[in-house]
């Protein structure tokens, strides 16, 4: 059986100062990101955190809001590296359209140096949006490849449109999300032992265990490790199986044969 546990890295929701300790917020543009609050409500209902999100604003060139350094651990082969966060489009419709234009362009990039970017993502009016969906939606990545290793990740927004149409795009961000995936391997207790019949079934586990099974009247019948399947014939009856871990007892089971 698997156990999933997840720890966290970085979590950025924007509810404090903008921009957050350590991110950068540069560009082209006069306006760049900007914090947007909503009093009244989330801005993303329930898909995200709190009434704060990180916007796009009204001005031609590029918007680059960028995390501080991250630190991305060594992981096992069965571990993940999760990198995830919501978006929100504006909505459509009299008087304003914010949708993207043909020119617009959203990128989110990751760089080990800062200098040398590689594209996670690219967005432009036709992949982005498409009708009038403006619900949040929840981007999730895998970046397990940059394990061990220092990372930053940046969103750039690129608007052509400016001077040449009377409202612009833009395109809202929150709950940014990095973290490391761990899968852990128990033993279900339900998965050691199986009766079939008069037949009892004891199952490989990955840490090896011993299994004793007792008499009703406390006489030891069969002793046996859990290195493989084995099937084991018992007359009818009653009896108590006992598994231990070392000198710990992790099952103590009775059964009924018939």
């Amino acid at each position: 059986m698997m156990l999933f546990i997840i720890s966290q890295i970085l979590y950025e929701d924007f509810e404090g100062n903008f921009p957050p300790s350590g991110w950068t917020n540069t560009g082209t543009r006069t306006y760049k990101w900007v914090k947007r609050i909503k009093p009244s409500a989330v801005i993303f209902d329930s898909a995200s955190a709190g009434v704060s999100v990180a916007q796009i604003s009204k001005d031609t060139g590029t918007a680059i809001l960028q995390t501080p350094l991250i630190n991305l651990p060594p992981i096992t082969p069965n571990d993940t590296i999760i990198f995830s966060f919501y978006y929100r489009l504006p909505s459509v419709g009299s008087p304003n359209d914010f949708r993207f234009k043909s020119t617009d362009t959203l990128k989110v990039q990751i760089s080990n140096d800062g200098s040398n970017w590689t594209n996670l993502i690219v967005w432009d009016s036709t992949s982005l949006y498409t009708g009038a969906n403006n619900q949040p939606k929840k981007v999730k990545l895998n970046i397990s490849s940059y394990q061990n290793s220092n990372v930053y990740i940046r969103w750039i927004f690129i608007d052509h449109t400016y001077d040449s149409v009377s409202q612009n795009s833009y395109f809202l961000l929150d709950s940014v999300f990095i973290a490391v995936k761990v899968s852990k391997t128990f033993e279900s207790q339900n998965e050691i032992i199986k009766l079939k019949k008069n037949l009892i079934e004891i199952n490989p586990t990955q840490k090896l265990l011993k299994l004793e099974i007792y008499s009703v009247d406390g006489k030891i019948i069969y002793s046996t490790y859990t290195n493989q399947r084995k099937l084991l014939s018992l007359r009818k009856g009653l009896y108590f199986i006992i598994v231990y871990d070392d000198k710990k007892v992790v099952l103590r089971k009775k059964i009924s044969l018939w």
